[in-house]
């Protein structure tokens, strides 16, 4: 719709907690290496690990000793300002495997994973951080264990993955109803095992997995709720080919790295939305399978851990740089480590957290990273409008202030239509401080919401997520 016509007349404030930048646990640590921080409050791996709107990380689940039946209810929270887990929780119920994600009310949708060896899970529950517990919600049309949980930007939740038929949940009802089914030919025969589910920043989801004879790579449209086949480099790969990782990049396009149990050091390629193509480029330094990789603040990408032959972890860690287009080293990790967790904290770091270092046993260490380039993240903290309500075809501005914001700073925006349960985007909404808009004639009439804002430096950048505000403005006739 263009530039958003409706805006909040009143101050808009970000959860203040987002803004807390001081771990003081990682002061002097060498840029480009990782350190030790507290233990979790059990050993856990294949858990969930979930940055919440207070700051703190809620690590869910997992299995502990005895793989594949010692599966874990218990629930803890990471507090970067001390480096120290406590327990919160549990969930109701045990599962490993599963997927969280963070609505944009703060708490956490849970879905599926795998309570004992390879039986899969259709139950789903939701975390609550203001209390700390954990209550049930409407359960899944399948069984499902990993697979991916994805947040669109209407708010709505696409589950996608071990199955002919994804799904979507609603936070307005916490139901899950069936959407489109998968494209490809193969999905008739065979379940699609969905590995990796990546949300452009035009709303669509790139899907990539295997059906173990063939290689998927889709496009979901929630506008229609359909998906598409797209860019592929083709070629039958067995499951094991299925264990990678995929980031959003600042550029818009799409990295996709992981190895197989026969190809060390892992596979990279990079998609481009732009022309629905995939481009291999070449290989990471080190083997990463059930690895992790993050995006970091400056732009390059973290990849780190993976299973080694036998079932042990490694403790390798590669940076990608989309410009030049490669990988370089950087440190390792304190332990090695697949099957773990990485977070990206407010302040830049990374918190790693679990996963296998020797098969079949778990480890609870965690570690930070600190980046060779250390780069806060961009919060807002007000927004301010010069006036409570507007007419169509008349003009409002806007004034935003925050941390580490800059005149260049791009803001995209979240926000509900009047009578919309859903939400909608804009993307590069306002560029600086202060900015005029227009209203455009045609507006519909009645109170707008907005829920999120994102800010970010370069104009082809979605990377982030929204921090929550919320505010309203009656659009009158």
């Amino acid at each position: 719709m263009g530039k958003i016509v409706a805006r909040n007349p009143f101050r808009l404030c970000a959860l203040a907690a987002l803004a807390v930048l001081g771990t003081g646990i990682v002061w002097g640590q060498t840029p480009g290496t990782f350190t030790a921080t507290g233990k979790m409050t059990t050993v856990r791996g294949g858990h969930t690990a979930t940055l919440l709107f207070n700051g703190k990380v809620l690590i869910a689940g997992g299995s502990g000793y005895g793989y594949p039946d010692a599966v874990l209810a218990s629930a803890e929270l990471y507090d970067p300002s001390t480096g120290t887990f406590a327990a919160t929780g549990p969930m109701m119920t045990a599962r490993s495997r599963h997927t969280a994600t963070l609505l944009p009310n703060g708490k956490v949708l849970i879905t599926g994973g795998s309570n004992s060896g390879s039986s899969f899970l259709a139950s789903a529950e939701l975390y609550d951080p203001s209390t700390g517990t954990f209550s049930a919600t409407g359960g899944m049309i399948t069984v499902r264990g990993w697979h991916t949980a994805t947040l669109l930007h209407d708010g709505r939740v696409l589950v996608a993955g071990v199955d002919h038929t994804p799904e979507l949940y609603d936070p307005a009802t916490g139901a899950f109803a069936v959407t489109g089914g998968y494209a490809g030919a193969y999905a008739a025969t065979n379940p699609v095992f969905v590995n990796t589910a990546t949300l452009l920043p035009d709303g669509r989801v790139l899907i990539t997995g295997c059906d173990c004879r063939a290689r998927v790579t889709e496009l979901y449209d929630p506008g229609t709720g359909t998906f598409s086949l797209t860019g592929t480099t083709g070629g039958a790969i067995g499951w094991w080919g299925n264990v990678n990782t995929a980031t959003l990049l600042m550029n818009g396009k799409v990295l996709v790295a992981g190895s197989d149990e026969f190809d060390w050091p892992a596979d990279a390629e990079v998609y481009d939305p732009a022309t629905g193509t995939v481009t291999g480029i070449g290989k990471t330094g080190a083997p990463h399978e059930f690895s992790t990789a993050t995006l970091l603040h400056d732009g390059t990408v973290l990849v780190a851990g993976s299973q080694l032959a036998g079932g042990s972890g490694d403790a390798s860690a590669d940076l990608y740089a989309s410009t030049p287009g490669t990988f370089y080293g950087t440190g390792t990790m304190t332990t090695g480590r697949h099957s773990h967790t990485a977070t990206l904290l407010p302040d830049g770091t990374v918190l790693i957290a679990g996963g296998y270092s020797g098969w079949p046993a778990p480890t609870s260490s965690a570690e930070l990273y600190v980046p060779l380039l250390l780069v806060p993240g961009l919060i807002v903290t007000d927004l301010r409008f010069d006036r409570p309500s507007v007419v169509p075809g008349s003009s409002f501005s806007v004034n935003v202030s925050g941390s580490n914001l800059t005149a260049e700073t791009f803001f995209d925006v979240r926000f509900s239509v009047p009578g919309s349960p859903y939400y909608s985007v804009t993307l590069n909404w306002q560029q600086g401080f202060a900015t005029s808009h227009q209203v455009l004639n045609g507006t519909a009439a009645g109170n707008w919401t907005i829920n999120g804002i994102r800010a970010h430096q370069l104009e082809a950048d979605h990377t982030g997520s929204f921090v929550p505000v919320f505010g309203s403005i009656t659009v009158t006739p």
